[in-house]
């Protein structure tokens, strides 16, 4: 029989129990669920067998071992989720390739430990702008990070995170609406003619007084 429970106007905890575990203690998986469609809340049949199904469906999780809580999926563990779940099965090989040098070089290392619930726009926002200053790149070469190597680990985020409000993992894609930072490069002031002359000049002395390096 389904155990489920009203917790708001319109959502509903879902209770699944595997009996006691070594302690004795009854082992319990909770979900909570939120029925947005008017017609199946007016409907106290019609609600009543949606519960029932997605109890069922919840049920399934469970016991396959692939519900994992959402105040414990962290990052880096959803990213495996998603990888075997949607990118094995969606994404060409070239274009996951891409996916994956962005998230283990950059994003993992910076959004890896965070429950996935946890991670907001501003962390998207600094993250992003990081990329974009001195010191980003990780191969040892100066400068910084390219244009659109930063447009790509912003669309990598906001796959994952679409995923995640797909699944129902969590609500909103905290990536959706953050705009990408512009990446302000040195500028660089050519010498003018003056200057170039001035610097032939002083390289032809060097030569004729053969004080120029060798």
């Amino acid at each position: 029989m389904a155990n489920y429970r009203q917790r708001g106007k319109n959502s509903w905890e879902l209770t699944i129990s595997l009996g006691r575990g070594v302690d004795g203690k009854y082992i319990r998986r909770t979900k909570t669920i939120t029925v947005e469609d008017e017609r199946i809340l007016r409907a106290s049949k019609r609600l009543e067998t949606h519960l029932e199904q997605e109890w069922l469906k919840f049920k399934e999780e469970v016991e396959a071992g692939e519900y994992v809580a959402p105040a414990k999926l962290t990052f880096s563990r959803f990213v495996e989720l998603w990888k075997e779940k949607y990118a094995d099965r969606h994404l060409e090989r070239k274009t996951l390739y891409s996916y994956m040098v962005n998230l283990n070089t950059h994003i993992l290392p910076s959004f890896g430990h965070f429950q996935l619930d946890q991670i907001k726009p501003l962390h998207i926002v600094d993250f992003l702008e990081s990329l974009g200053k001195e010191g980003s790149r990780k191969d040892d070469r100066a400068g910084t990070l390219s244009n659109g190597t930063i447009e790509m680990n912003h669309r990598v985020l906001k796959n994952i995170f679409s995923r995640a409000v797909e699944w129902k993992v969590i609500k909103t894609n905290p990536a959706a609406d953050v705009k990408k930072p512009k990446v302000v490069h040195k500028e660089i002031i050519p010498y003018d003619e003056t200057e170039v002359r001035t610097m032939l000049e002083a390289r032809l002395s060097q030569v004729i007084v053969g004080t120029f390096p060798k």
